[in-house]
């Protein structure tokens, strides 16, 4: 985790950040992200499972949006 991911979700106009499998941003890479107001969310769970109960719950996917 580093502040590469917060300046690439800002060129990419990407609304939050998840980090997922338990991996926590550093504190730089938080104080960034509050600074562009990008939201970073922290779960144990693997990339798969997040991304499906995401979905569930009415997150559209990529090519919905």
């Amino acid at each position: 985790t580093n502040l590469q991911v917060v300046r690439t979700a800002e060129m990419a106009n990407i609304k939050a950040l998840v980090f997922v499998r338990g991996k926590k941003p550093d504190r730089e890479t938080i104080a960034l992200a509050r600074a562009k107001k990008i939201p970073l969310l922290v779960t144990d769970l693997p990339m798969y499972e997040a991304c499906g109960r995401l979905y569930r719950h009415g997150l559209p996917g990529c090519s919905e949006a």
